[in-house]
């Protein structure tokens, strides 16, 4: 089996320093991390350019659509592509695109604390 590719390696480490304490669960090994509110999800996504490296998607997405995948219905951020080098070059950039993710996640948490708010 072939190990997981370093710009993978780097997001996840990146996003479990700072998402994982906020709660938000990784969606399998993949580069999608979830912030569950019942009524709706927090999504975020690092999202994966032409060439190696990660951008950074974040949004909500409202759970009374009826859509069998994952959506983007607000989007909190969009970050363009970081582009993977070196390990040495791409950990600092990683680590910031999850500190950015997790300071949307926050504030749609408090955008968005109970569905009176949203309706």
């Amino acid at each position: 089996m072939a190990g997981r590719s370093p710009v993978l390696r780097i997001i996840t480490s990146a996003a479990r320093e700072s998402l994982k304490p906020l709660g938000l669960a990784q969606r399998g090994r993949s580069r999608l991390w979830i912030d569950d509110h019942a009524w709706w999800l927090g999504v975020v996504e690092f999202t994966p350019p032409r060439t190696a490296g990660s951008g950074l998607h974040v949004g909500a997405m409202w759970r009374w659509h009826d859509v069998e995948h994952l959506a983007f219905h607000v989007d909190a951020v969009r970050v363009g592509s970081e582009s993977f080098l070196t390990e040495h070059q791409f950990t600092p950039l990683a680590l910031e695109l999850s500190r950015q993710a997790a300071a949307n996640v926050t504030a749609l948490r408090e955008k968005f604390p109970a569905l009176p708010d949203v309706a």
